[in-house]
C-alpha cells in the first residue's frame, strides 16, 4: 500500500470511518493488530484533549476532570481535527457547549469559553503599533469631523449574560468561583493586547455603540451621530473625544485616516 494511501486509511480509522487499514498491519506479537491502531486512536484522542485543556483551563477547572475529559471526548467525536495546527482546535466548543445537554441549561459555561478562545486569539493576533496621544492632540480641530480609526488587530468584543468574567477570574487566581447569576442586560465587552498582555473590560452601553461605529469605518462625525441616541447634543462632543482619547491610551488605534 502506498503511503499517502496509507496515511488516509489511518486517518480514516482514527475518525472511526470504514477504513482498510488493519490489512497493511503486519500481525507481530505481543500486540494484535487492533491493539496496535488502539494505541494510535488513543493518541489522537489524548492529543486533542490536551489542546482543549490548554485553551479552557478555567472551563477545565468549573466542569472538573471527569466531566471535562466527557466533554473533550464528545467534541472531539463531534468536530474532528479539520487544521494543519493544533493551536487552531476547538474553536466550536463553546457553541457546542451551548446547544449540547445538559450544559445548554448552564449557559455560563459556553461563555466562559468563549471568553477563553477569544482570550487565546486575542494573543496570538498580529502585532501593530498603537497611536500615541500626542499625535491625536497635535491634530487641527478642525479635523476631527473626518477623521477615521484603524484599530489593532487583537481588539475583539463579546457580550455576556452572566457573571462570566467574574467566574473567570476567580477560578483562573484559584479562588472559589461565585454561584453563576444571569445579568438584567447583556453586558458588552473590550478585549485587546498590549505588549504582550491581554487585557479586558466592560463598556456602557454608548461606549459599545461608538466602538462599533468606528470599527464599521465611519468617520467621528458619525460617532457622534451614534453618541446621540443615549446623550444630549451638548454632551456628545465631549463624550466622543473622551472615548478616543480612552481608547488612544489603551493602545487600540493603530492609526488615522481621513474620510474622502
Amino acid at each position: 500500500m502506498q503511503l499517502a494511501r496509507l496515511q488516509r486509511e489511518l486517518q480514516r480509522d482514527l475518525l472511526g470511518v470504514e477504513n482498510a487499514i488493519a490489512s497493511a498491519i503486519v500481525e507481530a506479537p505481543p500486540l494484535a493488530t487492533e491493539e496496535r491502531l488502539a494505541i494510535y486512536r488513543h493518541a489522537y484522542r489524548a492529543r486533542l484533549t490536551e489542546a482543549l485543556d490548554d485553551i479552557y483551563p478555567v472551563l477545565h477547572g468549573l466542569l472538573g476532570d471527569e466531566t471535562f475529559a466527557a466533554v473533550a471526548g464528545m467534541f472531539i467525536e463531534a468536530h474532528p481535527s479539520v487544521h494543519r495546527s493544533i493551536r487552531w482546535y476547538g474553536r466550536e466548543l463553546a457553541d457546542f457547549l451551548a446547544e449540547r445537554a445538559p450544559f445548554a441549561e448552564q449557559p455560563i459555561l459556553s461563555e466562559v469559553a468563549r471568553f477563553e478562545w477569544t482570550l487565546s486569539e486575542v494573543f496570538d493576533a498580529p502585532d501593530s503599533p498603537s497611536l500615541d496621544r500626542a499625535t491625536l492632540m497635535g491634530l487641527d480641530p478642525q479635523a476631527w469631523a473626518g477623521l477615521e480609526f484603524r484599530f489593532h488587530p487583537s481588539l475583539r468584543r463579546l457580550r455576556f449574560s452572566w457573571n462570566t468574567v467574574t467566574v473567570w477570574k476567580a477560578v483562573s487566581e484559584s479562588q472559589d468561583p461565585p454561584a453563576p447569576e444571569s445579568v438584567r442586560e447583556p453586558v458588552p465587552w473590550l478585549l485587546w493586547r498590549r505588549d504582550l498582555k491581554n487585557y479586558f473590560r466592560s463598556m456602557d452601553a454608548p461606549e459599545d455603540a461608538a466602538l462599533e461605529t468606528a470599527l464599521g469605518g465611519q468617520s467621528f462625525a458619525s460617532v457622534c451621530a451614534r453618541l446621540t441616541q443615549y446623550l444630549s447634543e451638548e454632551e456628545t462632543p465631549l463624550r466622543a473625544a473622551a472615548l478616543v482619547g480612552t481608547w488612544t491610551d489603551s493602545g487600540i488605534i493603530a492609526g488615522i485616516g481621513r474620510a474622502s
